[in-house]
């Protein structure tokens, strides 16, 4: 990995380099976007939806609430109120009220979404591979569990915007 070039004289604060990998984080996060938003077009499915799907997939056999939908996509729960509906009306999600708190609508894939996913994974594999031959990353879990870590820490700070009881 390269490091950051810093103007002749400036000092490499902490804050600097934190800043520096959320700016590259931003930068693959949006190319990996438009990567999806592309692969997943082919399939009627814009990214955002695409992220809903495959959220409901990972949390199987657990269904999803609105607001964990919200927090696991770092979205609003009223963007996720819209892509819910529109995933139910094209029958890819089913919703139902919790058991003990009716007012909490919970979300899982139905067969026919669980398919549709499925088949976009497959399609999904030929744009996947050179990404893992290119990259030449040793250990492509150790990122996940780096940004995992990452994740936890930006969450659980004091005023962190999906942080229960946040300001």
């Amino acid at each position: 990995m390269t490091t950051a070039k810093r103007p002749q004289g400036e000092a490499n604060p902490p804050a600097a380099r934190w800043i520096e990998l959320a700016q590259r984080t931003l930068a693959c996060g949006r190319m990996f976007r438009d990567d999806l938003t592309q692969q997943t077009g082919r399939w009627r499915l814009s990214e955002p939806e695409f992220s809903v799907l495959w959220t409901c997939r990972q949390a199987l056999p657990a269904e999803l609430g609105q607001n964990e939908l919200a927090a696991k996509l770092a979205v609003s729960a009223a963007q996720v109120s819209g892509l819910v509906e529109q995933l139910r009306r094209e029958g890819l999600l089913e919703g139902r009220r919790g058991k003990a708190d009716r007012r909490r609508q919970l979300w899982r894939l139905t067969p026919v979404g669980m398919a549709r996913l499925q088949a976009v994974l497959a399609d999904l594999a030929d744009w996947a591979a050179p990404l893992g031959e290119q990259l030449q990353a040793g250990d492509p879990e150790a990122l996940l569990r780096l940004l995992d870590q990452l994740a936890k820490v930006l969450r659980d700070r004091p005023n962190h915007p999906n942080r229960k009881g946040a300001a």
